[in-house]
């Protein structure tokens, strides 16, 4: 077990240092962008964005999805493994083009429906380039996972991250100076992002149209659509608010939603990429080579360590939440602090679920897992038709957190029947007694200065829960030890 912990570590390393650096990439622009363009163009950019992901996971057909479960299982000989890339690559290609195609047709008439100004179809436009290059990015990319070559994977995403950053504000702000230019950015650093991958990939495997398989795609297809499914309901689950909020209520409030929602989503995707990343393809593995009960003894310590991060998390951004938006987005955004909590509460419950619905997972009960997701994303929208017209984005709010807890409720009730994940009730316990002492120490802090303010409760907050930490978890004092005596020598 304890190798596999260690390899979790590791590999969560990779993925926590490639997303920390992402991270602050994007914080970087976030208050570029809310000062730069107004709430109503921030809005439309969080718009585009959704719209893309949602095309993007039907341009991926699952396929892609299937990458991470079924190559371990074609990688016994050469003929096997070519098979399985040229099938992989020529179906996902094919896909591509075809969503891409009915996006391109059914754009305008979404906009049309949702009541979007017309000055913006550039944005969507523009960005179907992207939408034809990234699933194919994307199979690559799980190629990278699958073979364990997380630090590649990191390189090459960071790099993208970086070169799309560059492009995207250079074009807004000095080249086209409009809103679109943004888009045109980020759909050129795809395409150089696909251009390093495809060279890798063909470097290392071989690609032979007549090996494509029709067995192998019926395998992935049979496997992948349900998941295909159920991103989708997970899409909807999680974005469903930006469209009924620009349809209620207009560009400018979906603008203040998209700040409050992005801010909770930077702390959210900071622990829950990296884990998610890295635990799948190791709880897999160790499944399949060592069984059931080791694999519940692991799960249920990465949940344990999960609530240690998680617990104080939210604690602490509910303290600082203000502070951190008005410091970051300017004072235009400062009502995004009230619901904006509630949105990381949510979004901390539907992350949870990449450990909790491991039973689903393994045992490829894909259509449970699209119930569940079908399910919150039902709950979703009907909460948002009742809260909306009243409480505007705090509506919005309330209903998100609504739906993400239904979900892992659902989840532990359908998943735990096959995989048994024990959770440590002490450890929640103390946790949320050490959050909530941070939480009222910190929270009397007043400098009258945001900055000041976000800055001094940091320090002090995370003073207060690394010394709970190193008090309680005997294994992280002892690995904070072993780093201190390296670091000394």
């Amino acid at each position: 077990l304890m190798p596999s912990i260690k390899k979790l570590a590791i590999s969560s390393s990779h993925f926590v240092g490639g997303n920390a650096i992402s991270l602050l990439l994007g914080l970087i622009t976030f208050p570029i962008l809310t000062r730069l363009l107004s709430r109503e163009d921030y809005g439309i950019l969080g718009l585009v964005t959704t719209t893309i992901a949602i095309a993007v996971a039907f341009a991926k057909g699952g396929i892609s999805d299937g990458i991470i479960r079924l190559y371990k299982e074609h990688t016994d000989t050469p003929e096997r493994l070519s098979m399985f890339t040229s099938t992989v690559l020529t179906r996902s290609f094919i896909l591509s083009l075809v969503v891409t195609a009915i996006y391109l047709l059914g754009t305008p008439y979404l906009n049309q429906l949702l009541g979007v100004n017309e000055q913006y179809i550039k944005c969507f436009m523009v960005m179907a380039v992207y939408l034809l290059v990234r699933p194919l990015n994307i199979v690559v990319l799980n190629y990278l996972r699958a073979t364990g070559k997380t630090f590649l994977y990191n390189i090459i995403t960071v790099s993208t991250k970086t070169i799309s950053i560059a492009l995207a504000l250079s074009l807004l702000i000095y080249l086209i100076q409009d809103l679109y230019g943004y888009f045109v950015g980020i759909a050129l650093a795809e395409i150089i992002m696909g251009i390093i991958l495809f060279r890798w990939l063909f470097t290392n495997y071989q690609i032979v149209a007549r090996k494509v398989s029709g067995e192998l795609t019926l395998k992935l297809v049979k496997f992948g659509i349900p998941l295909l499914m159920s991103e989708f309901s997970y899409l909807i689950l999680t974005y469903v608010d930006r469209y009924m909020l620009v349809a209620y209520h207009g560009e400018s409030v979906l603008g203040l939603y998209s700040v409050g929602y992005n801010m909770a989503s930077y702390l959210n995707d900071l622990v829950m990429f990296s884990l998610s990343y890295a635990l799948i393809p190791l709880y897999v593995e160790l499944y399949v080579k060592d069984g059931k009960e080791k694999t519940e003894e692991f799960l249920s310590k990465c949940l344990n360590y999960f609530f240690i991060g998680i617990i104080p998390l939210c604690a602490g951004y509910l303290a600082v939440s203000k502070d951190l938006i008005v410091t970051l987005a300017s004072d235009k955004y400062a009502d995004a602090a009230e619901f904006s909590p509630l949105i990381l509460f949510g979004l901390v419950f539907l992350g949870m679920n990449t450990i909790l619905y491991a039973g689903l997972y393994l045992q490829k009960k894909t259509l449970q897992i699209l119930f569940i997701n079908f399910t919150a994303a039902s709950v979703n929208i009907v909460m948002n038709v009742i809260l909306l017209p009243t409480y505007q984005a705090t509506g919005a709010a309330i209903a998100t957190l609504v739906a993400c807890v239904t979900a892992s409720i659902l989840t532990v009730l359908l998943s735990f029947r096959y995989i048994v994940i024990k959770v440590n009730i002490k450890t929640i316990i103390y946790y949320l007694v050490l959050a909530s002492t941070m939480f009222l120490c910190i929270n009397w802090i007043d400098m009258q200065r945001e900055w000041i303010n976000l800055l001094a409760k940091v320090a002090l907050g995370t003073a207060i829960i690394v010394t709970g930490v190193l008090v309680r978890e005997n294994e992280i004092r002892a690995y904070a030890k072993n780093i201190f005596v390296g670091l000394r020598s």
